[in-house]
């Protein structure tokens, strides 16, 4: 009787918590729908999930991202990365589909064996993904997938208002206008220097040569999956 009152307790605690908490207990799994304009201007759907780590008790703020999924039905497309590795690119050039994901820090930097212009890029290709050495083609596929995908902790609204960072999830079909809105910075960026994406000047991977690295890390980018369907 005794056990059971303490559980009871322990968890009357945690709901309670919960309930004070502005960014409250929710799930920190965030899964959407996003219309993406390919290079040709093209408007395709993609279906995408990332989840989310704790920072822990008593904040209970978000911390890092856990992997990187996306799946586009048409063509069978499945995606799981690492947490290092992050979406900026999904595009379809001559049939064939392409991810580029920025490589940043020296650790990932030497994995990758020091791409030249920061990016990796991979190709669809017989039902899984094959990392394909960098061309003028793919360097100028721009930027186009979601980046402001939360909020790491309770943030103020248009209104001013601090409100749980949850609110900000994106969720739903998230269009080209929202996307616009949300990665608002990205895009001024990219239209007054004239970059691709919104990572800096390239040459970063290059000057980490000069840096020892020792990491137990493999290159591999992926993550295994026990489902590789779109059935979020």
């Amino acid at each position: 009787m005794q056990k059971f009152s303490m559980h009871a307790a322990t968890i009357a605690m945690g709901a309670a918590i919960c309930l004070l908490s502005i960014t409250g207990c929710a799930s920190n799994e965030i899964k959407w729908t996003e219309e993406v304009r390919l290079h040709d201007g093209k408007i395709v759907q993609v279906k995408r999930r990332t989840e989310l780590t704790e920072s822990g008790f008593p904040t209970q703020n978000r911390g890092f991202h856990k992997y990187h999924e996306l799946c586009f039905a048409p063509m069978g497309i499945y995606w799981k990365s690492k947490p290092e590795y992050r979406l900026y690119v999904f595009d379809i050039v001559d049939g064939k589909a392409y991810i580029k994901v920025p490589v940043q820090g020296c650790t990932t930097c030497m994995l990758q064996g020091y791409p030249a212009w920061d990016a990796a890029y991979f190709e669809w290709n017989n039902g899984a993904w094959k990392k394909v050495d960098e061309n003028p083609t793919l360097r100028a596929l721009r930027f186009n997938l979601l980046s402001a995908t939360h909020a790491g902790g309770p943030y103020r609204n248009e209104r001013g208002e601090v409100v749980p960072a949850e609110t900000f999830d994106a969720r739903g079909l998230i269009a080209l206008a929202d996307k616009e809105r949300r990665d608002a910075s990205i895009y001024h960026s990219m239209k007054n220097t004239g970059r691709t994406g919104p990572s800096v000047a390239p040459g970063a991977c290059e000057r980490c040569k000069a840096e020892k690295v020792e990491t137990s890390m493999t290159s591999e980018v992926f993550l295994p999956s026990e489902s590789r369907t779109c059935n979020w």
